[in-house]
């Protein structure tokens, strides 16, 4: 074997397994995911266009994004923000502790809501319209060990909740029931 086939070969054997694909990277791209920040990843399951329950196991915790398609878990951290999914309703809502992106279902799809968060010094971390995805539900990114309160409106009608972004909070608030 001539001397340039064995560094070619040599050079195929060691970079092979750095371009292997790990099950995590294969999953991640059978869903169009790869190559998304934990944050982008989260918010393109949660507006997902899909019908849900979609078809893999998508779960946002008060600190890290538990992904699943079978026996195999795949978590990713979130590092320094936290992620808050919240549904208001008029009528219908349920329990709720971790957003499940891939299965939680809101009462309001596609329905535009002024929604305000202040922290507990009344400083204002999120103040405009936003518009709840095709799974009834709306996604905000938030500092960290922080407590406040959200308020939503909708057609003149208002609900307001304190929130937490601890290690240990929820991540979908299901309890803003419009009046």
């Amino acid at each position: 074997m001539s001397k340039s086939s064995l560094l070619l070969l040599l050079g195929l054997l060691t970079t092979s397994s750095v371009f292997a694909a790990t099950p995590e990277s294969t999953f991640l791209a059978q869903h169009g995911l790869s190559g998304k920040s934990v944050e982008q990843i989260v918010d393109a399951i949660d507006q997902s266009p899909q019908s849900r329950p979609l078809p893999y196991s998508a779960a946002i915790t008060s600190t890290e994004l538990k992904l699943s398609s079978g026996e195999q878990v795949y978590t990713l951290p979130l590092g320094d923000k936290f992620y808050l999914s919240f549904a208001p309703y008029e009528w219908q809502t349920h329990p709720c502790f971790n957003h499940s992106l891939s299965g939680c279902k809101g009462e309001m799809p596609e329905k535009t809501f002024d929604v305000k968060v202040t922290d507990s010094k009344g400083d204002v971390v999120v103040q405009k319209e936003m518009t709840s995805y095709r799974n009834g539900f709306i996604g905000v990114w938030l500092p960290r060990n922080m407590e406040g309160t959200i308020e939503v409106s909708y057609n003149g009608k208002k609900a307001t909740h304190a929130i937490k972004t601890m290690n240990d909070s929820q991540t979908c608030l299901t309890e803003l029931q419009l009046r």
